[in-house]
């Protein structure tokens, strides 16, 4: 485990009562449940930026015509055996 910090906050009644619930109900303590909280947020942001990423990548580079026409025949190629019932 990495280096360990002890840390004082404040938080509202209710976020105490959830965190509460949350290590009752699987068996954590305070602090794993805290520190899965920020791994979560982490996540979320490194996710939002990624996709920030890959949308300004194809806006740089746009698909062409051609290369639309080559994926959707690519995905009919792929698709079309497939039973849909």
């Amino acid at each position: 485990m990495a280096h360990a910090v002890k840390l004082a906050i404040s938080i509202s009644d209710e976020d105490f009562s959830a965190i509460e619930v949350i290590r009752k109900k699987q068996g954590l303590t305070r602090s794993s449940v805290i520190t899965e909280a920020i791994r979560l947020l982490r996540d979320k942001e490194d996710k939002a930026r990624l996709i920030r990423l890959y949308e300004e990548g194809y806006r740089s580079h746009p698909e062409t015509l051609p290369e639309i026409k080559a994926n959707e025949k690519a995905a009919l190629d792929v698709l079309s055996p497939e039973d849909w019932e």
